[in-house]
């Protein structure tokens, strides 16, 4: 869950508890995906068939890089989108894996910054989305939020 929507194409990194375990679920079409290992029987429904095929210290996956959930800012395979250590992740709600949007956090900023991951610009004061989210340029994001 993100609390603001132009956190998303801003995520630059994902943190992990360099001191929990982890789960790799494989899925049946070959996917894995990574979570708290305390967290597997909370997301039974959503791994479905998904089968438990190691277990990894968060520790072990720092470094380790990803495929970008947005393409935005896909072109920083230098500092970006790799998996870094934070002390205060865990896993009693959510995954044990959290995104991470320097810019959008006191956390995020300070925890990318110790790990050389510049902020990257999508949404400036005015609250419309800027480049390099060419779909979104102009777009208020406040305006295309559904409304209850």
């Amino acid at each position: 869950m993100t609390t603001t929507p132009w956190t998303l194409p801003s995520n630059l990194a994902l943190a992990v508890g360099p001191d929990i375990d982890y789960a790799l679920v494989k899925m049946p079409d070959g996917v894995v995906y990574v979570l708290g290992e305390a967290a597997v029987e909370r997301y039974a429904k959503e791994l479905g068939e998904g089968e438990v095929v190691a277990t990894v210290r968060g520790a072990d996956l720092l470094g380790r890089t990803y495929t970008p959930l947005c393409p935005y800012f896909a072109d920083r395979t230098v500092d970006a989108f790799r998996i870094i250590g934070a002390d205060f992740i865990d896993t009693a709600d959510g995954t044990g894996v959290v995104h991470m949007a320097p810019g959008f956090g006191e956390d995020d900023q300070r925890v990318c910054e110790e790990n050389g991951i510049q902020i990257g610009r999508v949404v400036p004061v005015d609250g419309r989305a800027s480049s390099p989210p060419m779909s979104l340029i102009g777009k208020a994001f406040s305006s295309s939020m559904p409304t209850h």
